[in-house]
């Protein structure tokens, strides 16, 4: 069955993976949660899923080992499903840099500083149920 909407949540430390899925369902984002620990695990996963979902949001760290968050949105834009997948960094880096840095990608629709409180997660589904980045199936 094809979900409409589904959150991946992308972190190589398992507590940080923890946390962000609990703020997440507190938040009521609709749709299905996945969880991977680096940028190829997430990649892989969002192959999975462009078949079976209309758009995901993914909640995304910087740091991490194998691939980082930087080497995800590169190969994303490469891909055909990125125009159904939004990204929102979630990451301990209060550089500027890495802020300014995270606007020349066009998927990533957000940059949040770790720890993530679960109201900034309300405003993102705020954003979502006022439909200015998630349209309403026809």
């Amino acid at each position: 069955m094809k979900s409409t909407f589904s959150t991946l949540i992308v972190d190589d430390d398992k507590l940080a993976l923890h946390y962000i899925m609990r703020r997440a369902k507190e938040t009521l984002i609709p749709g299905d949660f996945h969880v991977a620990e680096n940028g190829k695990e997430a990649i892989d996963k969002l192959e999975d899923l462009s078949d079976d979902t209309d758009q995901v949001l993914v909640l995304l760290d910087l740091n991490m080992p194998v691939m980082t968050g930087w080497d995800f949105l590169d190969l994303l834009t490469g891909k055909p499903y990125k125009e159904k997948t939004l990204v929102v960094i979630v990451t301990s880096s209060t550089s500027q840099i890495d802020k300014d840095r995270s606007k020349k990608y066009k998927e990533v629709i957000g940059y949040i500083e770790k720890p993530l409180a679960t109201e900034t997660l309300r405003e993102v589904l705020y954003l979502f149920d006022n439909n200015l980045i998630v349209t309403k199936p026809d």
